[in-house]
C-alpha cells in the first residue's frame, strides 16, 4: 500500500518501472465522422533511440496514469489485507489470488506487447510480486481453503 501512496506524491518511482519513450504516431489514418485518431490506443509509438524522434520522446507516465496505478495498487492491497484474515473462504482467497494474476498479466503485456517495460533492475520487483504471489497462493491453496 506504500507503493500506492507514493504514486500520489511523485512520478519518480513509477517512471523507473515504465521506461518506454514514445512519440506521436503520425501514421494513423485521418479523422473521419466515425474515427478520431486522438482516440486511438496507438496514438503514440515507441521512439527510436537515435535521430529526431529521440529528441521529442516522452514517457507515458503522467500524473493521471500514476494516480490510476496508485488506486489499483491500493485496492489490490486492501483486498489482500482483508483476505489475509479469512483465507479459509474460497471466494476471498481466489479474489486475492486474482489481484496477483492481474498484476502479472499487466506487467507481462507492458513488456511483451506495449514495450513500456524492459526487464531489469526496478522492473524485477513488480514481476516478482505478481508471479511470486500468484504461484505461492496456488501452491498453498489447499493449506488454507476449506
Amino acid at each position: 500500500m506504500g507503493n500506492a501512496l507514493q504514486n500520489y506524491v511523485t512520478l519518480h518511482y513509477t517512471r523507473r518501472i515504465y521506461n518506454g519513450r514514445f512519440v506521436p504516431n503520425h501514421s494513423l489514418p485521418s479523422a473521419t465522422a466515425r474515427y478520431n485518431p486522438e482516440d486511438s490506443t496507438n496514438i503514440v509509438k515507441q521512439a527510436s533511440s537515435t535521430g529526431k524522434d529521440s529528441e521529442k520522446a516522452k514517457d507515458q507516465v503522467s500524473p493521471l496514469a500514476a494516480r490510476l496505478f496508485g488506486t489499483y495498487t491500493f485496492m489490490a492491497g486492501a483486498i489482500r489485507l482483508y483476505a489475509s484474515y479469512q483465507l479459509e473462504i474460497p471466494a476471498l482467497y481466489q479474489l486475492a489470488l486474482s489481484t496477483h494474476l492481474i498484476a502479472a498479466v499487466h506487467f507481462t503485456t507492458e513488456m511483451l506487447v506495449f514495450k513500456t517495460i524492459k526487464f531489469s533492475g526496478p522492473q524485477v520487483f513488480p514481476f516478482l510480486a505478481g508471479y511470486g504471489g500468484a504461484i505461492w497462493m496456488v501452491l498453498q491453496y489447499n493449506n488454507y481453503v476449506h
